[in-house]
């Protein structure tokens, strides 16, 4: 059964599920532990699963420790970092967005930047900011450390130049990167 939002949007679909007492077990003490019901849970899972889990393999991603991550970025200068993420701007963004939405348009760019690398890929944490002159401000905080910065920096930079064509202003800390967009014409 549809049941409509107070927009006119379909928000939900009444359906029923069977789960084995283990799982289900988890996901009560997660759910709890969560302070959310179980169909939140679900919910979230399912969300997650549609939106990134099942193009994991397609994309070529695979999780890794934070730790490997780092120790690995370290190995590198902050130059070759910044360079290695220019590189990757230009082909890993353009070929994900691509595959993932199947167009390269600005909403697509900044979902990918939001979901694929922040919310699911666990780099860093995103934030937007929409300027009053329409020009948009997204910051990234992570843990990667000075080079991390430097990474996410030419990876955005040439990410969003190779694909939209933007010239993007930067400013990083060793914990965050912000990057402004200038309002479209």
């Amino acid at each position: 059964m549809t049941v409509l939002a107070e927009d006119g949007r379909s928000s939900s679909i009444t359906r029923s599920f069977r789960f084995e007492s283990d799982v289900l077990g988890v996901l009560d003490e997660e759910a709890k532990r969560m302070g959310i019901s179980v169909n939140a849970l679900v919910g979230i899972i399912l969300r997650r699963y549609v939106e990134f889990t099942r193009y994991i393999s397609k994309i070529d991603m695979l999780v890794i420790n934070r730790e490997v991550l780092t120790s690995l970025i370290d190995l590198l200068g902050e130059e070759e970092i910044y360079k290695m993420g220019v590189r990757l701007g230009q082909t890993v963004l353009a070929d994900t967005i691509m595959f993932w939405k199947k167009e390269t348009t600005e909403k697509a760019v900044m979902e990918y930047i939001e979901k694929m690398v922040c919310r699911y890929g666990r780099l860093g944490t995103y934030d937007e900011r929409r300027m009053p002159g329409g020009q948009t401000a997204i910051v990234i905080r992570h843990r990667l450390g000075k080079k991390g910065s430097r990474f996410f920096e030419g990876y955005l930079r040439e990410g969003l130049k190779h694909t939209l064509g933007i010239d993007a202003l930067f400013e990083i800390t060793d914990s965050s990167v912000k990057c402004e967009i200038p309002a479209r014409k």
